[in-house]
């Protein structure tokens, strides 16, 4: 007697099909087939909650290897599906495989049968065509529904973001994980520091911080030391949900048959702005595009200049290049005039780098002379403490707006109002509600502001000497003129005076 193996497997799409296609519905009607034959299973083999679409599936594979050692020799299911819903895989099985094996594969209730060619044969191109267009419907649906979760502020990933975890009191939230959060956080202000990407990834990697693809949360602690490299680094920088703006829709499968991904361009993600804790606060989310939008720097050994990315030529707006002409003399000569002076696209300008770099060093000494501490610090304790009362306001305003969106809740309920009306009313009711959140988390950043503006008072008080991260954090660009000139833009607004 040919041994038989039943082969059931049910996915979380099936599902929605109710009992008729649960694993147990599958194993009773297979039973009674083959009883029906008078034929005995000898084994069962199944598949939980996997998709038709791989066949690469525990289950499944034990039945293959049941086959090649000859243990299994008729193979049923209870429709083409459980098979598989890929096409083309599912054709290869049906049509070459199985008949290549020796085993006979029925799948019953469609009548499908590999040793005999009547009518059902016929179908058995649409069959697979509709069970594959299927899943492609599906995987349309679930991706439309996800988008809109994503486009409501709504975290759908299976694992937080690197510095995260899940909230586990607001479904759908992210609360900050602090011995990660710590990692990306240093990660930050080395790189602000460096304004090297690869620099930063080597410091990680030799200081032994854990990598985010063997981070694993909870305790706080890496399975293994990691090497971080570039482009993890750079991912970090570049997402803006560290500095508590949900982003999500950076990267998405090539199609619903491949488990392959391809990055998506910065206007393509899906980004909601304020839904939870910053790990890193905006203006050093901000410096850090800012470096990344320039040429990479590296410090020491010749591999870069101070002002790389940063200067640029006054006439034709081309990046200023370099050219040394003895160890202790490097000339800044316009990249538009050198690829195209023959053009007449500019001249042929050109200044020494020490004089640019001794014109921005005295810049920012004045302005360093130019702040008063005390003044500045006295007038940020001044706006703290409106900011304090402010936000106490702001924060029963809040209160009495929830209490009123709770009486409409209950005059629905109530009848007092009808659906059109409630709709109408819980609208304006979450309008204003988002506009006092809005303002209370400005009111609630506004002391960190503070201090942060002593602190960059206090820094510019203390500078010596210029340094790559020094220069990128307050430099946004160097313009030299034709005749020489130098025009420096700052990117912090002018200090507090004296009166």
């Amino acid at each position: 007697m040919e041994a038989v193996g039943i082969y059931l497997r049910l996915s979380r799409d099936d599902e929605r099909q109710g009992e008729s296609a649960s694993i147990e519905s599958q194993r009773a009607y297979l039973t009674q087939y083959a009883a029906a034959r008078g034929w005995a299973v000898a084994r069962e083999y199944a598949d939980d909650g996997v998709s038709g679409l791989t066949f690469d599936r525990p289950g499944f594979r034990e039945l293959l290897d049941d086959i090649d050692r000859g243990l299994i020799h008729t193979v049923l299911t209870k429709d083409l599906s459980r098979l598989g819903r890929d096409q083309i895989w599912t054709a290869y099985y049906y049509q070459i495989y199985f008949p290549r094996k020796g085993v006979r594969y029925i799948a019953v209730s469609e009548g499908l049968d590999t040793r005999e060619s009547g009518s059902a044969g016929a179908l058995f191109p649409f069959l697979t065509a509709a069970n594959d267009f299927y899943t492609a419907d599906v995987s349309r649906k679930v991706r439309a529904a996800l988008t809109a979760r994503k486009r409501a502020g709504r975290f759908i990933g299976a694992q937080a973001p690197f510095g995260y975890a899940k909230d586990p009191a607001r479904p759908g939230r992210l609360a900050v994980d602090e011995a990660a959060a710590e990692v990306v956080r240093e990660l930050f202000r080395r790189y602000l520091q460096s304004g090297s990407v690869a620099g930063v990834a080597k410091e990680l990697t030799e200081g032994g911080f854990p990598t985010p693809a063997q981070y694993r949360g909870g305790g706080g602690q890496a399975r293994f030391p990691g090497v971080w490299s570039d482009r993890a680094v750079r991912r970090i920088l570049t997402n803006p949900t560290y500095a508590g703006h949900l982003t999500q829709n950076r990267r998405v499968k090539i199609n619903y048959k491949l488990d392959q991904y391809r990055d998506l361009p910065p206007e393509e993600w899906i980004t909601v702005p304020n839904t939870h804790p910053a790990i890193v606060d905006q203006e050093a989310f901000d410096r850090a595009q800012a470096l990344l939008g320039l040429r990479s720097y590296r410090a020491g050994g010749g591999g870069g200049h101070l002002l790389t990315g940063l200067a640029f030529c006054g006439k034709c707006g081309s990046p200023m290049t370099y050219v040394r002409e003895s160890p202790a003399r490097t000339y800044m000569v316009c990249q538009g005039w050198r690829r195209g002076g023959r053009l007449g696209l500019c001249t042929s300008h050109c200044v020494r780098e020490d004089r640019v770099t001794g014109t921005l060093r005295q810049a920012l000494q004045e302005a360093a002379r130019g702040i008063n501490p005390q003044a500045l610090a006295a007038a940020c304790r001044e706006d703290t403490g409106d900011g304090q009362r402010r936000l106490e306001r702001t924060r029963q305003q809040l209160d009495r707006q929830e209490a009123v969106m709770g009486r409409l809740y209950e005059d629905r309920a109530a009848g007092t109002l009808t659906e059109a009306e409630f709709a109408a009313l819980l609208a304006q009711a979450r309008k204003k509600r988002s506009a006092l959140e809005t303002r209370l988390a400005e009111w609630e950043d506004a002391p960190r502001m503070a201090t942060s503006a002593v602190e960059d008072a206090e820094a510019l008080l203390s500078f010596r000497d210029l340094d790559r991260g020094t220069v990128a954090a307050l430099v946004e660009r160097v313009v030299i003129g034709e005749n020489k000139t130098v025009e420096i833009v700052f990117r912090f607004r002018p200090p507090v005076s004296d009166p």
